[in-house]
């Protein structure tokens, strides 16, 4: 607060005349004079203030919840209530009770688990911006209302398509809202399908490939999004159901055709889309991400944190990693800014900004020169020495060289009875050949000759060298283990060189390599952050290459991991002998349903209808990747299990769909007013409510009135809870969403299968699908659902080692990979890595955020052969630089200047998670605000601060004062001005 000379002199005569008046008469109004005690042993001062501060703390009754946004810890908490209401959130300090089948127990060591979110989540609940029952879009019910008309720019204009975010909203009944979602859908479904619909969709120009995707099918325009569905296995992935086989039947219905034609919807993904899935652990690893319990960071003599703010983004469980120091173990921390976890690091090494991979392929070679890697784990259980052939750079088929070779018989082993790979599978994954140092020659090997079992075959592959062999056909052509063409693509990153390009210092990146070989065991985390860089397969690769090479991996404390959402439902996993896991729940045949409550989940018969689809497509446009190259023309580069069709309906919940977007005001201008129905199912209002044509008010966690489910990546527990408050206004659960719609489909169609579907909702025995799941699971096999809601407890996840530990059956059992070779794999031979440059781990720059050249490869290795596709270095439009693969050596690449950079867009963005929120949840929170914030202030003193805090920005103290800007200033950033706003933006537009 800031006063005059004249205002202090105003205000103290005011305070002096007060301060005259007897002080009974400001008793109860003003501070008592502190009561002065003589000897405390022998008198103690007015104690009555006791009484009030335990009175805050009276409760009448608690409870406990999950509280499970996406930040994968699924934490149980309690609630304690008064008259009613939830007055504050604790943590419940009970992990040591948690328990399996077995008898294994919990310890105190997870205690305590909650974050600050868990802290203030009543007061989201109670909070001024909860929804509170249906709303419908004024200009959308009116467009329903008239018939559904094809959206023509008139059409458009009336019905306020282009305007959503200003139309009103009105608050209407479930059954309204369940008669309008389920009217249009059938309208929309009807005008794209068959031969009539995909006439309208060329017309408005969608291209072919999008459209063949369909089928026929216009409920393949519907995009349905169950937002991070682990999160609630039975509310959220209820979503998934509703989208196979709602739809499916929908389908069946509007084209009158049987099971064996019906389609249903297209599911969006979530972990992908946000860029939390780490794209490079297929690659490596076969699996969709790597991760642990955490508690298995306590093994690790060597932490290394690349991207990965566990102090702030992993608040319940980040003492794990910070008991390595406890332990004896070092932590290293790879981050371009000195952030919260360097402040506990023996050493940070900074980086540039996304040129992580070049510190990785410089550290890669100074263990090959150092002969700091395992050569026993590289030969027995990495791709390492498998034969390359240096003129097409694929795998040397056993085929091409033995005549009429035929493939190893594995039909009695793992990758056909674990793994059911099946033979129409393993003819096209073949098998493979390696150096053999004893009988110096190729020699064939499969998949399953993993660890004990290619020493008990006798093999010593060679690592080294370059080997001629003669093919049937009587060519002769070079081979070379991978691990000896890696010794020659590394020569481009000696010291110097790495350091010009990451810009980490010399001795922290010698320091680091050296560790990495000498210290066991040894892992590296990362995250968001860094998922988030448009190459990150590459430099995930790069990273996971490092552990590979020093046999950091399927052991206690080992392991390249990543964190970031909540994504794996994988954790209900299906087995031949207990059933399709979280598929009795999510893909139950839609013409083929189990509606006895006593069956037993590998009883339900699964099938997929629907397909899922990557929200990025929409995101670029509502389009593929399809680009005109001057050497092939018109070039298709989105494949054709990844090609989206066209978007018609939009349903998300559990997510802030608009929110997740890039390119904001182009979505709402050019893509989504070409949707003609567009859905949010919340808990408060949000910019996705305000540009959406109708809106569901759900319950809360601490509100939920049936049972819901979830695990997590981070944590070995599987719990299940039911809320312990009545709902606040007229909301429901995610459940009674869709049993809101299929209930007028049956009215509209006559068919009670849509019903059906959600038999055990309208019976009230949600519990019958829980109990399915975990019937169908070999991971909770055994487990009965009553028992798991009524222990109020977390129990065991029932994986093969606690802590959880990726890839232990291959390291330990010698068991194949979920890989091409069953191995750890540092190559990639698909046709499409070749054509991109990126067969090998390579450096390669941003496809914007460089000054450099937007995504040349930095190498001279002859072995590297990417396709440019005639795009010239000087195209600068994003799906050019997208797809353009130059590759030059550092020498070239660095004389090369990035436009924008030029034109002085010279600050790198990072954007990661805030430190109390997750994604926008929480934003309006006002103890987070705070808490949140350097800024934060109960009083508002600034009033240029629009709450009690306010999103704040680090910048480089440095470049800040270059500028003249001080700490607390307010400042304004913007990034590439190409198409800002929108595409087609015009001067003359509102």
């Amino acid at each position: 607060m800031f006063l005059t000379r004249r205002q202090f002199m105003k205000v103290s005569a005011g305070t002096m005349a007060a301060l005259a008046i007897a002080d009974k008469a400001l008793a109860l109004t003003a501070l008592q004079p502190v009561i002065e005690v003589g000897n405390p042993l022998g008198e103690y001062p007015d104690r009555s203030w006791e009484r009030v501060y335990h009175d805050q703390y009276r409760y009448d009754s608690s409870f406990t919840y999950i509280c499970t946004p996406n930040d994968t810890h699924g934490c149980r908490v309690r609630a304690f209530v008064r008259n009613g209401v939830v007055m504050r959130v604790e943590q419940n300090y009970d992990h040591q009770t948690y328990e399996d089948l077995y008898g294994n127990r919990g310890t105190f060591a997870w205690n305590p688990r909650m974050c600050l979110k868990g802290y203030t989540f009543h007061r989201r609940v109670y909070g001024p911006y909860r929804l509170k029952g249906p709303m419908l879009r004024k200009g959308w019910k009116a467009w329903v209302d008239d018939g559904c008309p094809e959206l023509t720019p008139e059409v458009k204009a009336r019905y306020r398509f282009t305007s959503r975010g200003e139309d009103d909203m009105l608050r209407v009944s479930w059954d309204t809202m369940g008669t309008y979602l389920a009217k249009a859908q059938i309208k929309i479904a009807e005008r794209y399908s068959g031969e009539a619909g995909a006439r309208r969709l060329r017309e408005q120009g969608y291209p072919p490939e999008m459209i063949e995707t369909m089928k026929g099918g216009g409920t393949r325009t519907f995009k349905y999004r169950p937002g991070m569905a682990l999160l609630g296995l039975i509310g959220k992935i209820g979503f998934g159901r509703m989208s196979n086989s709602n739809l499916a039947m929908l389908d069946a219905y509007v084209r009158k055709v049987g099971p064996d034609k019906a389609v249903g919807g297209r599911t969006w993904s979530s972990y992908t889309w946000h860029g939390d899935q780490p794209p490079d652990h297929p690659f490596w690893n076969g699996i969709q991400t790597s991760d642990i319990d955490h508690a298995d960071m306590r093994f690790s003599k060597l932490h290394v944190s690349w991207g990965k703010n566990f102090v702030e983004h992993k608040m319940p469980e980040a003492h794990w990693f910070i008991e390595c120091m406890e332990r004896g173990g070092r932590i290293v921390v790879i981050v371009p800014e000195y952030s919260p976890p360097a402040t506990k690091a023996d050493y940070w090494i900074p980086i540039r900004p996304a040129s992580d991979a070049s510190l990785f392929l410089g550290v890669i070679k100074i263990l090959m020169d150092e002969n700091l890697y395992d050569a026993d784990f590289c030969k027995q259980y990495t791709d390492s020495p498998i034969l390359i052939r240096t003129d097409t750079l694929q795998y040397l088929d056993p085929r091409d060289v033995i005549k009429d070779y035929k493939l190893f018989d594995l039909t009695h082993g793992y990758s056909k009875y674990v793994q059911a790979i099946k033979q129409e599978y393993r003819e096209r994954l073949g098998d493979f050949m390696v150096w053999d140092t004893g009988k110096n020659q190729a020699v064939p090997m499969h998949r399953e000759m993993v660890g004990i079992h290619q020493v008990k075959a006798g093999i010593d592959p060679a690592l080294e060298g370059t080997y001629r062999v003669k093919l049937v056909d009587g060519k002769d052509v070079d081979v070379m283990p991978i691990f000896q063409m890696y010794k020659i693509h590394v020569q481009d990153f000696d010291l110097d060189t790495t350091h010009a390009i990451c810009q980490s210092p010399k001795d922290l990146i010698v320091r680091w390599a050296r560790d990495c070989g000498t210290v066991k065991p040894m892992a590296i985390h990362s995250g968001e952050g860094v998922n988030h860089w448009f190459h990150r397969t590459t430099n995930g690769r790069g990273a996971a290459m490092i552990t590979i090479l020093t046999g950091n991996q399927g052991k206690f404390g080992t392991g390249s991991h990543n964190w970031s959402g909540n994504y794996k439902t994988g954790i209900p996993q299906g087995t031949p002998w207990s059933g399709g896991g979280i598929g009795a729940w999510g893909a139950e045949d839609a013409f083929d349903l189990e509606l006895d409550p006593k069956a037993n989940g590998k009883e339900i018969r699964t099938k997929y209808y629907a397909y899922g689809e990557e929200p990025a497509y929409w995101n670029h446009g509502d389009r593929g990747l399809i680009v005109n190259t001057p050497k092939y023309g018109r070039k298709v580069f989105t494949g054709k299990t990844h090609m989206p069709s066209p978007t018609k309906v939009e349903w998300s919940m559990n997510v802030n769909l608009l929110n997740n977007a890039k390119y904001h005001y182009d979505m709402v201008k050019n893509v989504d007013s070409n949707v003609e129905m567009i859905v949010v199912q919340d808990l408060e209002m949000t910019s996705g409510v305000n540009y959406a044509d109708g809106a569901f008010a759900i319950n809360s966690w601490m509100e939920f009135t049936y049972p819901d489910m979830t695990a997590t990546c981070s944590n070995p527990w599987v719990q299940v809870w039911k809320g312990g408050i009545r709902p606040l206004y007229d909301t429901r659960n995610d459940l009674d969403t869709y049993v809101a719609v299929a209930t007028k489909w049956v009215e509209m169609t006559g068919d009670k299968r849509f019903l059906d579907l959600w038999k055990f909702v309208l019976e009230n025995k949600v519990d019958v699908y829980v109990q399915r799941i975990l019937d169908a699971s070999n991971t909770f096999y055994g487990y009965n659902a009553k028992t798991l809601l009524q222990s109020e407890k977390g129990w065991f996840v029932m994986t093969r080692t606690y802590p959880r530990v990726p890839f232990w059956e291959h390291v330990n059992e010698s068991k194949s990979m979920w890989t091409r070779t069953g191995r750890f794999e540092n190559y990639c031979m698909l046709p499409e890595a070749i054509e991109y440059g990126e067969n090998f781990v390579v450096a390669r720059e941003d496809v914007e955020a460089t000054p450099y050249l937007p995504s040349v490869i930095i190498s001279s290795n002859p072995f590297v052969r990417p396709d440019d596709y005639g795009i010239p270095i000087t195209a600068m439009h994003h799906d050019d630089r997208h797809v353009r693969n130059t590759k030059l050596p550092w020498n070239e690449a660095k004389r090369h200047v990035n436009p924008l950079w030029e034109k002085g867009y010279q600050f790198y963005c990072i954007t990661p998670k805030t430190r109390h929120r997750v994604h926008s949840q929480w934003s309006v929170n006002d103890w987070i605000q705070m808490f949140e914030s350097n800024f934060g202030d109960p009083y508002r003193m600034d009033k240029r601060t629009p709450g009690v805090g306010e999103h704040q920005m680090h910048v480089n103290p440095q470049a800040a004062k270059d500028r003249g800007i001080n700490d607390g200033d307010y400042i304004y950033a913007d990034a590439n001005p190409a198409d800002r706003p929108y595409r087609g933006w015009k001067p003359s537009d509102p």
